[in-house]
């Protein structure tokens, strides 16, 4: 007789539901029949994409449903109550890490889901590394000897903690972060030492975060199980990525670099210091060579089948689960079952107790709405003003009087980013005909600075075009006197040299060729210009240039390709001026543009006399933040082919993702053209910075001082010199 399939449901449609959907996928015996999520169209997508049975809108309904096994992906709050429900309903669940907020409220529901005959498992996906598996494998037979001291590094930037969201759950409390990330040098840990006993811990560079919340960006722990000792520590600071486990053994050492899965060994072997440094970094150096050649064939294969293996994290939480899923008739892994998972809730209370932060928040992030209202009947509304040039705008309307709507899809994230303006905040999505009706009722000008990020020109078509003509039909139908719509140089063509953009250029002739963020910025242009033909829509288009200032990323893309702080790749040689313009000043133009007359119809080009090249720029970065970028120049073919390469093998898979580079788009990004705005600040009474100091002061210090912390000044180290160049090859 056939064996009925294992019916797989999970609950969260978030970001980690992609990598759990594609392992189950991928296990023999199982399938994907239902997933659950508290926005229904959110769990109808990720139905359609993954290929799930049904699509519910409550754990109740998946309680209630077929499935044999439930994961749960919500956030680390939800974890226990939802679990339990599922339990008691004759699931098993797989749960994501942390198992739950409490070492107490994990043992009870682990004992229920005993008592129910029920497997309760966790994931802490490092722990089924290929590399970790073989270090594990060492210390069991004893090739390395006994364990006597463990060290595991976690230094990896929390974005979150600069640009949050910080109505997220992880900064809702100061002990949140570590429970969020302490479990995964906790599982490793536990899984080698068998144990822990917390003698100290300290948790250090507090930071204020815009939710009233305190963080801290640095934690250590150091312990003791029998005769080994450990020292666990975290750093969420942008810098270079370094997770690194380090097991020191009677007879040898281990090393697994567990964020690019690099695994080595070492062992002394010879008594003579002359040789033995050479003999064992000749060793590691086989060793690297060896492991890391395997593994960029295996990547590069697992990458062209679309399957997890092409990433470490993701085929880490593959191996995980399929983990899972080999024997069900049999007790979980080790590793996964839930006593393991509990035992890494109490390593997390032991730290936070140790450290006097406190226990985690066992509830979502508390966020007050602004307490004034606007000092007038709102006339104005801002849709994408949380972001980068709409904060900057929603200041300066507020500075004015002028009373303000902000339409956004998260009500929290809005109300942080203006908790102390006098703003109306409207909750939602303007691609949505009934919200972009109510948000434009009243209003007299209607400020649409909202972009997409998709992978895909269906992303963008749903995302951003489709919505931008949702909101310009809702604003002719209330009457609006002004749309005002940002677009981006971008849609340029920028390539050559002998031709300068004025306010009169029109979008790239070939646009089919560029970027799918170029596009679809056009396509919203094309659509609102024949609403404005042919509905009367009252059409305002700005395209701003490079915006930099206070808020914007240092290690601008408009600038150079920034692999990271210190390593950088001009787009072309670096030595044209750039059409770099203030946020401050963009925001005043856009002001301006809600009344100054004769421009509606009109695009207006938003930026600054050309003043620096992006070499002077990096440079400037360099001497401000005290550190040394390594730039060269690269030419748009190199960047062109590396990419053709990349595009052509995922064409030949038909990857979802594929698409085809051009020669032509990669030219358009070094903005070798010359650029005129006298048109703007003719019709609109403009008057951008023009001084290259204070450009500079603006633009790019206060931008870095921001980045860093720093309240003011330069460093007082000695600065470097200008940015090394580097020959294009």
């Amino acid at each position: 007789m056939t064996k009925a399939p294992l019916k797989v449901g999970m609950v969260g449609a978030g970001f980690i539901l992609k990598p759990h959907a594609l392992a189950v996928s991928a296990i023999e015996g199982a399938v994907l029949h239902a997933v659950a999520d508290a926005s229904p169209q959110r769990a109808k997508d990720a139905a359609r994409q993954f290929g799930f049975e049904q699509a519910l809108s409550s754990v109740d309904e998946l309680a209630q449903s077929e499935c044999d096994v439930v994961h749960v992906l919500v956030p680390p709050f939800l974890h226990v109550e939802i679990a339990e429900t599922l339990l008691k309903s004759g699931k098993s669940v797989f749960l994501e890490k942390p198992m739950g907020l409490s070492s107490a409220h994990c043992r009870r529901l682990g004992e229920l889901a005993d008592a129910n005959n029920l497997r309760l498992g966790v994931n802490h996906n490092f722990l089924f590394l290929p590399g970790y598996e073989r270090l594990r494998a060492a210390f069991a037979q004893g090739t390395l000897g006994r364990i006597d001291h463990l060290s595991c590094t976690w230094n990896f930037e929390l974005p979150q903690l600069r640009a949050g969201p910080f109505d997220a759950w992880m900064l809702g409390a100061p002990a949140n972060v570590f429970f969020e990330l302490g479990p995964h040098l906790a599982a490793f840990i536990l899984d080698l030492l068998g144990g822990f006993d917390i003698t100290a811990a300290v948790a250090s560079q507090a930071m204020d975060l815009p939710n009233g919340q305190r963080a801290y960006r640095s934690w250590t722990a150091v312990g003791e199980k029998g005769t080994a000792s450990f020292t666990a520590s975290i750093s969420t600071n942008a810098g270079q990525p370094d997770r690194i486990l380090r097991v020191r053994g009677s007879g040898g050492s281990a090393h697994l670099d567990f964020g690019r899965d690099i695994q080595w060994e070492e062992r002394t072997q010879s008594a003579n210091p002359i040789f033995d440094a050479h003999h064992v970094a000749a060793s590691i150096g086989r060793q690297v060579h060896r492991t890391s050649g395997a593994d960029r064939r295996r990547r590069l294969i697992a990458a062209l089948r679309k399957s997890l293996g092409s990433e470490p994290f993701t085929e880490s939480m593959s191996r995980s689960i399929e983990r899972f899923y080999a024997r069900p008739d049999l007790p979980v892994d080790q590793r996964q079952h839930w006593s393991f998972g509990a035992e890494a809730m109490r390593f997390c209370e032991d730290v936070c107790d140790r450290a006097g932060v406190g226990r985690p928040s066992e509830g979502p992030a508390a966020v007050q709405l602004p307490a004034a209202s606007p000092t007038s009947r709102p006339r104005v509304l801002v849709v994408g003003g949380t972001g980068f040039i709409g904060r900057h705008l929603v200041a300066k309307l507020v500075e004015q009087g002028v009373g303000v709507r902000v339409l956004s899809r998260n009500r929290s994230t809005a109300a942080i980013a203006f908790r102390d303006m006098p703003v109306e905040i409207h909750q939602g999505f303007h691609g949505d005909p009934t919200v972009a009706r109510e948000a434009a009722a009243g209003i007299e000008t209607v400020y649409h600075l909202a972009k997409c990020e998709g992978r895909r020109w269906e992303d963008y078509v749903r995302g951003d075009i489709e919505p931008t003509r949702v909101l310009a039909e809702a604003a002719i139908a209330a009457g609006v006197k002004r749309f005002i719509y940002t677009g981006t140089i971008d849609s340029y063509d920028s390539a050559s040299p002998r031709q300068t953009i004025t306010s009169e250029t029109p979008v790239d002739r070939r646009i089919g060729l560029r970027n799918l963020y170029a596009r679809s910025k056009a396509a919203c242009e094309k659509v609102l210009q024949e609403l404005g033909r042919d509905n009367g829509l009252p059409l305002v288009i700005v395209r701003p240039a490079i915006v930099v200032g206070a808020g914007a990323n240092p290690a601008h893309l408009g600038i150079a390709q920034f692999a990271s702080e210190t390593e950088a790749r001009y787009w072309g040689d670096g030595e044209n001026k750039l059409p770099l313009v203030l946020v401050d000043d963009v925001a005043d133009a856009l002001v301006k543009a809600a009344d100054a007359p004769d421009v509606v119809g009109k695009s207006l080009l938003l930026t600054s006399e050309p003043m620096l090249s992006a070499r002077e720029y990096v440079a400037e970065v360099e001497a401000r933040a005290g550190i040394s970028i390594r730039a060269e120049s690269r030419s748009p073919w190199r960047f062109w082919i590396a990419d053709l390469v990349k595009e052509t093998a995922k064409n030949l898979v038909r990857h979802p993702n594929r698409r085809w580079s051009t020669l032509h788009d990669w030219r358009c990004r070094t903005h070798r053209s010359a650029y005129d705005n006298s048109a703007a600040r003719g019709a609109l009474g403009w008057q951008p910075v023009s001084d290259r100091a204070e450009l500079i002061r603006r633009g790019i210090h206060d931008a870095v001082d921001e980045s860093i912390g720093r309240t003011s000044g330069p460093p007082s180290e000695a600065r470097p010199g200008p940015a090394r160049r580097r020959s294009s090859r």
